[in-house]
């Protein structure tokens, strides 16, 4: 069973191992250890349940930042091995619910134009393209889209 719990240091090598393989330009250590226990922050990990308490692998891994009633949410990856398993989508909820908790009205990303995966994921949160930023990402270059999503409804 996968667990969705908040990250400590001790998952850093594992996050970077993963922040590595996911991402170009990927983050650095320093700045993983910067977004653990931030109050304006998200960061957690999935692990399978009977490596919780020891730390153990992660299999997948989210980060986002609050400002005002918004949440950005800056990093999200699985492990190759570990794809199609639903801990993208656990990771998801365990964000939105973060969100939600906090009284966000709303949540945006960008993703590479390319990436036919995670947008799928993302319309399956309900969110939907809001922009295009042109040659945003670099190796490769590419468009990002901007993507968001609405919770809560203003009168």
């Amino acid at each position: 069973m996968i667990r969705i719990r908040e990250a400590r240091k001790a998952d850093i090598p594992s996050v970077l191992e993963l922040e590595r393989a996911a991402f170009s330009p990927p983050w650095s250590e320093r700045a993983l250890l910067d977004q653990i226990g931030r109050e304006d922050g998200f960061f957690a990990v999935a692990v399978r349940e009977d490596e919780a308490a020891g730390g153990g692998t992660v299999l997948g891994f989210v980060i986002t930042r609050r400002a005002a009633d918004e949440t950005e949410l800056y990093q999200i990856a699985v492990r190759e091995v570990c794809r199609r398993q639903g801990i993208a989508g656990l990771l998801m909820e365990a964000m939105l619910e973060d969100s939600r908790r906090h009284d966000a009205a709303s949540v945006y990303l960008e993703v590479r134009a390319g990436n036919s995966a995670a947008i799928g994921l993302y319309e399956k949160f309900g969110f939907t393209v809001a922009g295009r930023r042109k040659n945003y990402y670099s190796n490769p270059v590419e468009d990002a889209l901007v993507m968001s999503l609405l919770l809560k409804k203003f009168d």
